[in-house]
């Protein structure tokens, strides 16, 4: 493939991720309130298509794919099938996991394609303009569908935050914090002024977002980023990832199962609910007993008609809040006990393990310090949000690319 037909094809999966088929959700139709059981099929057909067209190109650079792969990610996949046939929803859950498939290849390819640090710096960067701008389109032109409103059938609490063509402004924060990291790492003398004006406007979108999770966590996760680069010492690498990790995990769902821990958030903060995630994160581990270790299935637990139908509003608000507001709680839901460890292994461990070997082999430490930053942030917010086996998000789809090329800055040279 040529350098035109890497270029487009890296363009269109990006666009595929970040503005998807459906920009611009109206949150006034009564019809996001049902059971979400039925695909997109326009979105299917693009995916399939890029898909295809991602696949035969790793297919083409087979040895370099195969560096991406870790053993880790294929047992994981290979439990979650499993849990396709455990749900109630085999047929649902299959093609979701079809599609969380098809994400994954995509950014496998995603990742390679461009030529080199050059060609992927200059696509990058216009790409997050053309982002940034389709948002504030929105805001000015089209406010009532992309900024949140008191006409909205959920959340009217969010009104006046700003969304533009995301579906949620918790999708436009995190959006938002990796378009400010990619351009940070654009942030050259030879190359100022766009990377900076769209530093400024994401940062100013992001404050409109009201998304508080992506404002309370960018400077915490840039900070802890800085220290795992510095001290390259792998077990203080370690300690400088895991204390704030496993600190905020305790401060966040540790306060639904323990007490003391809860009177301690409650002491520091005026919402220990955390705008009522507490009161999902109690519903899901209540329903987590009946399928501890498998889950419910791959995918299927949060907006089907069991649970959307089944009653269990009368009994909380929290079987309709759409996903667990916890990517850890979220995937135990999906693949259970066994589906956690084997992502946490995968996802927590192997990236780090794979920045520190990047250190020593002579790639560009800039550029795998991006991918750094974007992991780490996202395994913070995932205390908070759920952004994990999304396939049609730009959020999963960052994490994914970060980590993937995280492992292939451990073992490639980069040119």
């Amino acid at each position: 493939m040529n350098r035109t037909g890497r270029s487009l094809l890296f363009i269109l999966i990006f666009l595929l991720f970040w503005v998807t088929v459906r920009p611009f959700t109206d949150l006034r139709d009564p019809s996001v309130l049902l059971a979400e059981e039925q695909g997109n099929i326009l979105q299917q057909l693009v995916s399939l298509s890029l898909f295809a067209a991602s696949g035969l190109y790793l297919l083409k650079n087979w040895q370099i794919a195969l560096k991406m792969l870790s053993p880790l990610l294929i047992l994981l996949l290979g439990w979650q099938f499993v849990t396709v046939f455990t749900s109630d929803y085999s047929a649902i859950a299959f093609r979701r996991y079809i599609f969380s498939i098809t994400a994954i290849v995509t950014a496998m390819a995603w990742v390679i394609l461009p030529e080199n640090t050059q060609h992927f710096q200059k696509m990058i960067k216009y790409l997050s303009l053309f982002i940034l701008l389709l948002s504030y389109f929105g805001v000015i032109f089209m406010p009532e569908i992309s900024i949140h409103n008191m006409a909205e059938v959920l959340e009217l609490v969010n009104a006046g935050s700003w969304r533009g063509h995301f579906a949620h402004k918790n999708i436009a924060g995190p959006a938002m914090i990796v378009l400010i990291i990619y351009n940070l790492y654009l942030l050259r003398k030879e190359d100022f002024l766009i990377p900076a004006i769209n530093i400024i406007l994401a940062t100013i979108f992001l404050i409109y977002s009201n998304n508080k999770t992506s404002i309370g966590l960018v400077l915490i996760a840039l900070l802890v980023a800085q220290i795992i680069r510095t001290v390259r010492i792998l077990p203080l690498q370690l300690l400088a990832f895991f204390i704030p990790i496993i600190l905020m995990a305790a401060l966040t769902i540790g306060t639904v199962l323990n007490f003391s821990l809860y009177d301690l958030v409650s002491s520091a903060i005026s919402d220990p609910s955390f705008t009522g995630r507490t009161d999902i994160w109690k519903f899901a581990f209540e329903q987590l007993r009946a399928h501890p270790w498998i889950g419910f299935g791959f995918d299927t637990f949060w907006n089907m008609s069991n649970l959307v139908n089944g009653g269990y509003d009368i009994e909380t608000w929290a079987a309709r809040a759409g996903h667990a507001h916890n990517g850890y709680i979220n995937l135990a839901l999906s693949s259970g006990a066994i589906g956690v460890i084997l992502f946490a292994i995968w996802m927590l461990f192997s990236p780090l393990l794979d920045y520190n070997r990047s250190q020593k082999n002579g790639n560009d430490p800039a550029l795998a310090t991006m991918y750094l930053r974007i992991w780490v942030f996202m395994m913070l917010y995932a205390n908070l949000e759920s952004p994990f086996f999304a396939p049609r998000g730009q959020v999963w789809f960052s994490l994914l690319a970060a980590v993937l090329a995280l492992r292939l800055h451990a073992r490639v040279k980069i040119r």
